[in-house]
């Protein structure tokens, strides 16, 4: 028997994994956050299994399909679901205090296209995301790990980069923002031992327009620090 993951909690507001196929990130929820899961998870959750989703039984709708990976609080993620409701918004985080963020912020602005998963974003993609169903995937502010040793902890490894390139359409938009500038020429290099991705520009993509785009936490973080923020954007052409 398949095994499922729902994001079941106690009354401290820490999740009871059956699956540990990762590692959870700890750290300190609100009671807010927590009741935000406790009452939201059902409508606007999606449990982790090995079977792939129908994304228009997820939906009930055929829009093309946004994907963040690591939406943090939500704020950015739940901003443009709310601005295009045209298009259904799917988020991965593994920060609980996120989940529950997000969850109340959806249900304040009364999102109706946005369904999120509490679990590794590789093993989602690996597990429930078919080929070909995926028009934008959107990482912003992957942690850079900038310890060589841990390098290989990174998100965007070439074969990450293979896997998500399958999921998404031809002329689907990877679209990655870092404050990192040894990590951003990590990711041109991985980019680059593809032939599956070439680099577009951002001129015309909607969430960069003034109506779409909101300040992050991370980005606020980055201006403050002096940091160069690095806007990488690549177009699947095979």
């Amino acid at each position: 028997m398949q095994k499922s993951f729902t994001p079941h909690c106690n009354d401290h507001g820490i999740f009871l994994r059956r699956v540990r196929s990762f590692v959870c990130r700890t750290g300190r929820i609100t009671k807010s956050q927590l009741q935000g899961i406790k009452k939201h998870w059902l409508f606007m959750g999606i449990d982790f299994e090995h079977k792939l989703l129908n994304f228009f039984s997820v939906f009930n709708s055929s829009s093309e399909v946004v994907l963040e990976i690591g939406f943090g609080s939500g704020h950015s993620l739940v901003h443009n679901a709310v601005n295009h409701p045209d298009k259904n918004f799917l988020g991965i985080e593994v920060y609980k205090s996120g989940i529950g963020s997000c969850l109340n912020l959806a249900y304040s602005k009364h999102v109706k296209n946005l369904r999120i998963i509490y679990y590794d974003a590789v093993e989602v993609i690996n597990n429930m995301i078919s080929d070909r169903t995926l028009s934008i995937i959107q990482i912003f502010f992957p942690d850079p790990w900038p310890k060589k040793r841990h390098h290989k902890r990174r998100l965007i490894q070439k074969e990450f980069l293979s896997i998500i390139a399958k999921r998404m359409i031809i002329g689907g938009i990877l679209y990655i923002i870092t404050d990192s500038e040894e990590y951003s020429c990590h990711i041109k290099r991985e980019i680059n031992q593809h032939n599956m991705y070439t680099t577009t520009s951002q001129d015309n993509y909607f969430l960069l327009s003034s109506s779409s785009h909101i300040t992050t936490k991370f980005e606020k973080k980055a201006h403050v620090q002096g940091n160069q923020i690095f806007h990488l954007m690549f177009k699947v052409i095979c």
